[in-house]
């Protein structure tokens, strides 16, 4: 998940990303942020799908862009893009709720934070949500969005990402299966487990990923594989999950 913080008093970006550290901390979730001083200089930053969660300073600097300005201009360009207004006054709370989520006035208290981060829950769970694994007996949070399949050799796990990038974890794949329950993961062999994320194709005998990667589809695994794919992508279309 990538988060921008648009604000021009650097106390306060300071303050804002000090209590979101918090929250991401307490939950377990994997984010990286972007800082911005103003408008213009966050738009030209700013394109479809960059960032799913924004921090926009209402009113920033005199003479420049608004924060209610440039949260528009991103409304109309990203519906999919959460919008939480910082602001030291609710003067514009009714007419800035047709492009936020939710507002926090400052200072800010970490009570607010939560409120308004659990109002990016779909957010958050399509794009930061995270798996804990130990490696080399260390656990470490992997993200699950960035997993593309995971393969299961003799005791440990797999764990395959982009361009080829691999990590390994002492456990079997059937623990494994009951840790990624309810996500947009599929045990289609013995030996494997696909994100259908980065599933491009699915024939009779393999997952084609959209890495060019192929993951063999078992025998036995086959219809439930095929039911499960059918499923997951059917919830994935009407926003059900990550």
């Amino acid at each position: 998940m990538r988060i921008a913080i648009c604000e021009d008093t650097p106390s306060d970006a300071r303050s804002l990303n000090e209590s979101l550290t918090r929250y991401l901390d307490a939950n377990k979730l994997a984010a990286e942020v972007d800082f911005f001083t103003g408008g213009e200089d966050f738009l030209s930053a700013f394109e479809p799908g960059k960032f799913q969660i924004i921090f926009m300073d209402i009113y920033m600097a005199k003479g420049g862009i608004t924060g209610m300005d440039a949260a528009k201009e991103v409304n109309a360009l990203d519906k999919d893009a959460a919008i939480i207004f910082t602001t030291t006054s609710d003067e514009y709370t009714l007419a800035g709720y047709s492009v936020a989520v939710f507002y926090i006035l400052k200072p800010v208290e970490q009570k607010d934070m939560n409120q308004a981060m659990e109002k990016c829950r779909l957010q958050i769970e399509r794009f930061a949500k995270t798996i804990e694994i130990a490696v080399n007996r260390m656990p470490i949070q992997i993200r699950l969005r960035d997993i593309y399949y995971i393969e299961a050799i003799v005791r440990n796990c797999i764990f395959a990402f982009a361009a080829g990038k691999k990590t390994a974890s002492a456990m079997n794949i059937s623990d494994l299966m009951k840790k990624l329950g309810g996500s947009t993961f599929i045990q289609c062999h013995r030996s494997y487990i696909v994100n259908i994320l980065h599933v491009r194709k699915m024939t009779k005998t393999e997952f084609i990923l959209e890495n060019g990667e192929k993951v063999p589809i078992g025998r036995k695994y086959r219809d439930a594989a095929q039911d499960a794919y059918r499923e997951c992508f059917e919830k994935l279309i009407m926003g059900e999950m990550i």
